[in-house]
């Protein structure tokens, strides 16, 4: 009994190792520049299309990831510092009120009726916030999901639309934002 049992978490080992070495080859390294913060890098999968523009006036880098079937979901993270974000406030003990107070004005249309923040990431610098809308119209996204990264006086803002009923989108967002780097 013993030995079936030590083949069979050998053999389930065996597995996760393998699934882990396929998921990871189903990610890649991207990077770009922010004139504001320097290098900036992130983990995300092959297949989602990264699209970069930025902002004139502020310096504000955004990097749109476009899924490889279109209307799947539309997500944008932007990258700058506070300063040019003009958000030298923003610290990160009120993370959680700043996401709330930013999605209060869709509370109403949504399902929950209020916000609730929650922390994600390795480091637990980072906080989001998700939504459902309550009577979306045809062809509109059902959840509304928005939320922001400190990392000293760098930021990382991100806002995911999406139909992902079981989240599977939002985790892969929310791992994308937690693997944003910046490069001094």
């Amino acid at each position: 009994m013993m030995r079936l049992q030590r083949n069979i978490c050998l053999f389930t080992g065996a597995l996760l190792l393998a699934f882990g070495v396929h998921a990871a080859e189903m990610l890649e390294q991207r990077s770009f520049a922010n004139e504001n913060v320097g290098a900036v890098t992130l983990t995300a999968p092959k297949d989602w299309k990264g699209v970069q523009r930025a902002h004139i006036h502020f310096g504000t880098t955004f990097y749109r990831l476009v899924p490889p079937k279109e209307g799947q979901f539309d997500f944008e993270i932007l990258v700058n510092d506070l300063k040019h974000m003009k958000m030298d406030a923003l610290v990160d003990k009120d993370l959680e009120r700043y996401i709330e107070s930013n999605m209060a004005q869709a509370a109403p249309q949504s399902r929950e009726g209020t916000v609730k923040a929650a922390r994600f990431g390795k480091a637990g610098n980072a906080v989001y916030a998700r939504l459902t809308d309550k009577a979306p119209k045809p062809g509109e996204f059902h959840y509304f999901t928005q939320g922001v990264k400190l990392q000293g006086q760098k930021v990382v803002l991100f806002t995911l639309m999406s139909n992902d009923k079981d989240g599977a989108v939002l985790k892969q967002a929310l791992q994308i934002v937690d693997s944003v780097q910046f490069k001094d």
